[in-house]
C-alpha cells in the first residue's frame, strides 16, 4: 500500500501530463454534448457517434494514405450521425433518449459490420498512418492543440456571440427565442450536427491519435463518462474541461498502477474512471441544473 503511495507521489508530474492527454477524447465529447445540450436536444449518443469517428478515421487514413484524410472523415462521419439524430428528434418528434440510445446500437453495429466489410478482419482494424506525436513530457498529437482552440471558442462563444446567446435561448425558452425572431428547429440542427462533429473527433483521438489502428468497441462507455461530466459541470464548458481531467487522470492513475505492479486486479484499475463517475453523480453541485427546454419537442 506505502510502495504506491510513493509511487504516485514521486510520477505526479508525468502523470499529470498523461491525464490532460487521456482527457482530451472525453472533453472532445463533452463540448459536443454541451452544442446539442444547450439547444435542448438530449444527447445520450455521444458514445455512437464516437465510435463512429473513430471508425471513420482509420477508414479516412486507409483510403487516403494521410491521416488528416482521416481527420476530415471522422468528423463528416460524426456530423452526419448528428445530423441523423437531430432529424429523428426535431422532424420525427421521437423521444430523445430512445433516439441516442439507438445511435449507440447502430453504431456499434455498422461499425462492426464495416469492419469485417471493408478490412475483412475481426476485433482490429489493420494498421494505419496516425497523427504526428510531438514530445512535450508525454507524447501529444496536433488534436490536443486543436482541442485547447474548440475549447476557448466554445466558452467564448457560448456567452459572448450572438450564436451563443440565441443557443442558449433555445434550450431555456424556445417560445422567448421564438418571439425574437430565432428559428428553434435551424439553431437546433445546427447545434446537433456540431455535436456530433466534435463527438466524432473524439473518436479519431482514440484511434488514429493515440493508436494506429481500430478495434470494436474501443470508445469504452467514454460517451457515457462524457455525459455525466456534461450534467456535473452544469452544462459549463470550462467546467467540464476541469472535470474532465480529473477523470483523464484517473485514467491514466489505473494504467501506471498496472504496469507498476501487476499484481493489483486489472478490472478494478480499469473500473477506476466509472467509479468516479459514479461519486462525482453522487455529490454533484446543486447549480448544476440543465436548460429548461432541455428534452421537449
Amino acid at each position: 500500500m506505502f510502495d504506491a503511495v510513493g509511487f504516485v507521489i514521486l510520477s505526479t508530474p508525468a502523470l499529470i501530463m498523461a491525464g490532460l492527454v487521456k482527457s482530451a477524447p472525453l472533453l472532445w465529447a463533452s463540448l459536443g454534448g454541451a452544442y446539442s445540450e444547450r439547444s435542448g436536444v438530449i444527447n445520450i449518443g455521444l458514445e455512437g457517434m464516437m465510435l463512429t469517428g473513430a471508425f471513420f478515421a482509420v477508414w479516412g487514413s486507409w483510403l487516403s494514405g494521410s491521416p488528416w484524410g482521416g481527420l476530415l472523415c471522422a468528423a463528416l462521419a460524426g456530423a452526419l450521425v448528428g445530423l441523423l439524430h437531430a432529424v429523428v428528434c426535431l422532424q420525427g418528434r421521437a423521444n430523445q433518449i430512445v433516439s441516442g440510445m439507438g445511435v449507440n446500437i447502430i453504431a456499434l453495429g455498422v461499425t462492426g459490420f464495416l469492419l469485417v466489410r471493408v478490412f475483412d478482419a475481426l476485433g482490429n482494424s489493420p494498421e494505419v498512418a496516425k497523427l504526428p506525436l510531438w514530445n512535450l513530457g508525454v507524447a501529444v498529437s496536433p488534436l490536443h492543440l486543436l482541442l485547447v482552440v474548440v475549447l476557448l471558442i466554445t466558452i467564448y462563444g457560448f456567452y459572448q456571440t450572438r450564436f451563443g446567446l440565441r443557443l442558449r435561448a433555445c434550450g431555456e425558452s424556445p417560445s422567448a427565442a421564438k418571439a425574437a425572431g430565432v428559428s428553434v428547429t435551424q439553431s437546433r440542427y445546427i447545434a446537433v450536427t456540431i455535436s456530433g462533429a466534435l463527438a466524432g473527433l473524439g473518436g479519431a483521438q482514440l484511434s488514429i491519435g493515440e493508436l494506429s489502428y481500430f478495434t470494436t468497441g474501443m470508445s469504452g462507455g467514454r460517451g457515457f463518462i462524457a455525459l455525466a461530466v456534461l450534467i456535473c459541470s452544469g452544462w459549463r464548458p470550462g467546467r467540464a474541461a476541469l472535470i474532465c481531467f480529473g477523470f483523464g487522470l484517473a485514467e491514466a492513475l489505473a494504467e501506471n498502477l498496472q504496469g507498476a505492479y501487476p499484481a493489483m486486479p486489472s478490472r478494478a484499475l480499469l473500473a477506476l474512471p466509472f467509479m468516479l463517475a459514479l461519486f462525482v453523480l453522487m455529490f454533484r453541485t446543486s447549480d448544476a441544473r440543465g436548460p429548461a427546454a432541455l428534452g421537449k419537442a
